[in-house]
């Protein structure tokens, strides 16, 4: 595996890249307001990957069948997250969002909630285990204000006490 300071990722086109996405989403977004976090720093991991609990959060709107579905009507999106059993069957996840074709998840959640390749990669050895809940949620909110002061430091909590040691960051 390889170590961020060996990937050949340019941080200024990463930047870049960065402005025109705020850009693009500012011009199409009703109430656009993004943010960016000026205090939490990157935190390498502290251990082998092979023995850290790794959960999924995703912002492409899944749910498990006997859950609400997340709002896409209201123009102001949705905060709300939705607890994913870590052994989830992927046939059991749905999806809620207007903001991308979900046909493609519908006919294979991996390819925005990747329970299975977690589950085979805890099998290959290459994690410790599989978080015991996952997080799902939809990335639609022109204004992430709720989401940065209720939602996120709720889901932070919840992977903490749950001893999550790594989270993949899947988006919608």
């Amino acid at each position: 595996m390889a170590l961020w300071s060996e990937l050949s990722i340019d941080p200024e086109e990463l930047g870049r890249k960065y402005r025109d996405w705020v850009a693009r989403v500012e011009e199409t977004h009703h109430g656009a307001n993004h943010r960016v976090n000026q205090t939490a720093a990157f935190t390498p991991l502290s251990g082998p990957l092979e023995e850290c609990t790794v959960a999924l959060v995703s912002t492409a709107g899944v749910h498990l069948e006997d859950q609400p579905p997340f709002d896409t009507e209201s123009i102001e999106g949705d905060p709300s997250y939705r607890i994913i059993p870590g052994d989830a069957a992927p046939n059991r996840l749905r999806f809620s969002h207007t903001h991308y074709d979900t046909s493609s998840a519908r006919l294979d959640p991996n390819v925005v909630f990747p329970i299975d390749r977690l589950t085979e990669l805890m099998n290959a050895g290459r994690i410790g285990e599989v978080a015991p809940f996952h997080i799902g949620m939809m990335g639609f909110n022109p204004d992430p204000t709720e989401v940065a002061e209720r939602t996120a430091p709720e889901v932070a909590g919840l992977l903490a006490d749950a001893d999550v040691d790594v989270v993949i960051l899947v988006p919608g």
